[in-house]
């Protein structure tokens, strides 16, 4: 029994300081510096590939579909959204393999306290909890990083329009649309990495492919193409991310509306668990036998533990009925 608590208790312990690290962004995971030596070595591979760099003699003599069809640039394989992707997403520089001995330790350890004390049911349960909460961390670290692309994305494109109107080239265009934002903007470093590749040599597909490729948002990939296809047939590029600037700025509008709407929804049910933490508060201090005494009496423990399996389950549902999909 006494090797068995060392092992929960250093178990515990290192999906801790794991998660951690995680919600902290120390350098253990990997941080900004290893993404710009990412970076680097991206642009240093595609230097000395040969294929890297399109010879334009043959463009003018193919046609025009073609020649879209040449442009586009294959960011996504799959478009099926793996385990991996989501870490790229979410800039953690974790392997799949260790995110899920992530899981498998923070369950096993809820599962080793669970079995000490609870039913079979939230035994079961605590199995759940270390997929339940990396998923959780996973998918708050990939929402805040697309929040902060969208809250300056829809601004860049109308400076952007603004500024190819006047007659500016586009690649001119970005490098000044993207210095009017400010200095730890999202998109700003997004725009600055793609300039920064094509002075390093990197081909244009290759350095506007690139574009957002770690960020999961819809309209990221509208602008890839509309931009690659406006540099290899030209067209009008203002009105195309004129277009794309409104249907950035409708999709903000309606996901505004619809968090707002569920936004109730999900309150309440905080506010219910709220009134009912503090009835049995109340009830512990006014009348202590009437809780004590249910924990210590065998079926009224049984009792306790369904109503917390009824509580957990009831969270998990309102959260996946108000989940917004971006």
């Amino acid at each position: 029994m006494g090797i068995g608590l060392i092992i929960v208790i250093i178990l515990f312990l290192v999906s801790a300081f794991v998660a951690a690290a995680i919600l902290l962004d120390l350098p253990i995971l990997g941080g900004s510096k290893g993404q710009t030596r990412s970076h680097m070595k991206n642009i240093v591979s595609s230097q000395r590939n040969p294929k890297a760099r399109t010879s334009g003699g043959r463009e003018d003599k193919v046609s025009i579909f073609k020649t879209a069809q040449e442009s586009k640039v294959d960011r996504v394989v799959d478009s099926r959204i793996t385990l991996r992707k989501k870490l790229k997403f979410a800039q953690w520089k974790l392997p799949p393999i260790a995110f899920r001995l992530l899981e498998l330790g923070i369950s096993m350890t809820a599962f080793s306290f669970a079995v000490l004390k609870f039913n079979i049911a939230l035994q079961a349960i605590s199995l759940l909890t270390g997929p339940l909460f990396m998923r959780w961390l996973l998918n708050t670290q990939i929402e805040r990083r697309f929040k902060a692309f969208d809250s300056d994305y829809p601004q860049f494109l109308l400076s952007l329009v603004g500024l190819l109107k006047t007659g500016m080239n586009p690649m001119g265009a970005l490098e000044t649309a993207a210095q009017g934002l400010e200095a730890g903007s999202l998109v700003r470093s997004e725009v600055e990495l793609m300039i920064e590749r094509l002075r390093f040599g990197v081909s244009e597909d290759k350095s506007i492919g690139a574009f957002g490729e770690d960020v999961f948002h819809p309209e990221i990939e509208l602008f890839v193409q509309a931009l690659l296809l406006s540099r290899r047939v030209g067209g009008t590029l203002s009105d195309t991310l004129d277009r794309l600037a409104k249907q950035v700025r409708k999709r903000q509008y309606f996901r505004a509306s619809a968090n707002a709407a569920v936004g109730m929804q999900r309150g309440s049910i905080w506010f219910i668990l709220a009134i009912l933490v503090g009835m049995e508060v109340y009830l512990y201090f006014v009348y202590p036998q009437a809780v004590v005494g249910a924990w210590n009496n065998e079926f009224g423990w049984q009792v306790w533990q369904f109503a917390i399996v009824v509580i957990l389950l009831g969270i998990f549902w309102v959260r996946q009925v108000t989940r917004i999909r971006t």
